[in-house]
């Protein structure tokens, strides 16, 4: 079935996509980024031979008006260069002082959606890593302690525009929603994929503003 709002897109309703478990309780999926999302699993577990993968949030301030651009995707465009940057910095400096990093080989996914209620946009993220490199996000309690949750947020942060002690609480970290990932164990893997499917779904997404509502790094 065409997706009525976009006609180049098909929608996904089954349970079972390439036989892991997807989310279809909130209606259907779009079968283009289900695709691409298991593609990009696909090319980080080719690439790593264990993964760290992490689901979080990333929001506006509720406080305050809406900047024009949150319309469009230029905000998620600039946190994940910005985080990418830190990243390669944080390997730059292990290298320097070690003479050897283990890579972070940062790979994504977002999707962009509008709250029902709120009418505000919001993006859901899944990042996912080199386990070597990461294996938590840190003490995300005190965002003043460095680590992969703080440098988020700092990446978060200067993509709105917003001070750093200011933006803490604009990025929260989706319930259950870390996993570390092998060539291996297919079951952990059916985990991850089933949350990452969130991402998919056609509900609370707009196709009318000629912009992407979904995007991920190139596999």
């Amino acid at each position: 079935m065409r997706n009525p709002f976009n006609p180049n897109q098909t929608l996904f309703r089954g349970p079972v996509y390439t036989g892991f478990p997807v989310q279809t309780q909130q209606g259907p999926l779009i079968e283009s980024y289900l695709q691409r999302l298991r593609s990009l699993f696909g090319a980080a577990l080719s690439q790593y031979s264990t993964l760290y993968v992490v689901r979080l949030d990333l929001h506006f301030s509720k406080g305050e008006e809406l900047p024009d651009e949150a319309r469009t995707n230029a905000p998620i465009e600039r946190f994940l260069a910005s985080l990418k940057a830190k990243l390669d910095w944080r390997d730059s400096v292990i290298r320097k002082t070690d003479g050897r990093v283990n890579r972070h080989g940062m790979r994504y996914a977002w999707a962009r959606e509008i709250g029902p209620e709120s009418q505000r946009p919001h993006y859901h993220l899944l990042l996912i890593l080199n386990e070597s490199a990461f294996r938590s996000l840190g003490n995300y309690a005190d965002p003043t302690v460095p680590g992969l949750y703080t440098t988020c947020l700092e990446a978060w942060a200067s993509a709105i525009w917003q001070p750093y002690d200011l933006a803490y609480g604009l990025v929260s970290i989706v319930d259950n929603g870390q996993w570390f990932l092998d060539r291996e164990n297919q079951a952990v893997f059916g985990e991850a994929f089933f949350a990452a499917s969130y991402l998919c779904k056609a509900r609370s997404k707009v196709f009318e503003l000629g912009f992407h509502g979904f995007g991920c790094s190139r596999s």
